[in-house]
């Protein structure tokens, strides 16, 4: 069993119900306006499956480049159709010193896809020289929305492309629309399982963002400092009784914030507020009772 049936299990189980579908077939591919590329070009490169009546609920994979001709600029998860990156593309590039030619990436989308175009993410390219090559799939896995993660039959169609000088098509990349809007509503949740963390409590959350994509998420248990958060995420505070934040950050900047309250009532102990009064009212009351002291003891002389 593969790590995302194994993980892509644990999640959905504690998030959506899986939805039966039909055993048909699907194919990865790339699309891009061109493949004939101007040397210090840039070029987008989308990466789309097409499930052909196939449901299809998890997906990973790696994309391999001929690094002496091209260059990676910005990978582009926006308005993608996977719902959760168990391994976000970031995470592979940032592996780029060991493996500078490889894209990975590895989500799922609970209740599945069915459709003939669905995005999964995009890669901006610069052309670096002159020559031939191929960015091609390499390992690519789908899994059936059949409740099992049963894998599905895929074909494969990898892009050849040319670079030149002076190319006939100059592929310019569209012009950035300025992302201003929030990523999407999103409820995080409390879960445990023995396959995770020992089984003890973490929190599952994910959200899409139709513009830029989302960057990062950060989480906030009660007073403590927020962190950067991936999916899974192991609470610090087993006991539950602080609330918790969960931010959704997106490449522009933009952010989505998200809420949970305690879900156990916080021992009288651990409530520093209660403690304080309860302090300063002893001290209130030794004040008191020496000052009554004292007049006592000046009414008797």
């Amino acid at each position: 069993m593969t790590k995302i049936q194994k993980i892509k299990i644990i999640l959905v189980s504690c998030l959506l119900s899986l939805v039966a579908g039909p055993a048909l077939a699907a194919e990865v591919s790339f699309d891009t306006k061109t493949q004939e590329i101007k040397v210090n070009q840039l070029f987008e490169v989308g990466v789309f499956i097409n499930t052909d009546e196939e449901s299809i609920n998890a997906i990973e994979g790696k994309i391999t480049f001929p690094r002496d001709l091209l260059e990676v600029k910005k990978v582009n998860d926006g308005n993608s159709i996977i719902n959760f990156w168990i391994d976000p593309v970031r995470n592979c590039v940032s592996n780029w010193v060991e493996k500078p030619d490889e894209i990975c990436f590895s989500g799922i989308t609970p209740g599945g896809y069915n459709d003939s175009r669905g995005l999964i993410f995009s890669i901006t390219f610069l052309a670096k020289k002159e020559g031939g090559g191929a960015i091609e799939f390499s390992g690519v896995k789908a899994l059936r929305n059949d409740g099992q993660g049963t894998e599905a039959p895929l074909t494969i169609s990898n892009f050849n492309f040319t670079v030149r000088e002076t190319a006939k098509s100059t592929g310019q990349m569209p012009t950035a629309k300025e992302d201003r809007d929030l990523p999407e509503e999103f409820a995080p949740q409390i879960a445990a399982d023995p396959a995770i963390f020992d089984g003890k409590w973490f929190l599952v959350f994910a959200t899409q963002d139709k513009g830029s994509g989302i960057d990062h998420y950060e989480v906030c248990e009660g007073k403590r400092k927020c962190v950067t958060a991936e999916n899974p995420y192991f609470l610090q505070n087993q006991d539950l009784d602080e609330g918790i934040v969960v931010k959704a950050i997106d490449k522009s900047g933009n952010e989505r914030v998200a809420t949970i309250p305690p879900q156990k009532s916080r021992a009288w102990y651990k409530n520093y507020a209660i403690i304080a009064i309860l302090i300063i009212a002893a001290f209130i009351y030794l004040m008191w009772k020496m000052l009554w002291k004292k007049l006592n003891t000046k009414n008797h002389k």
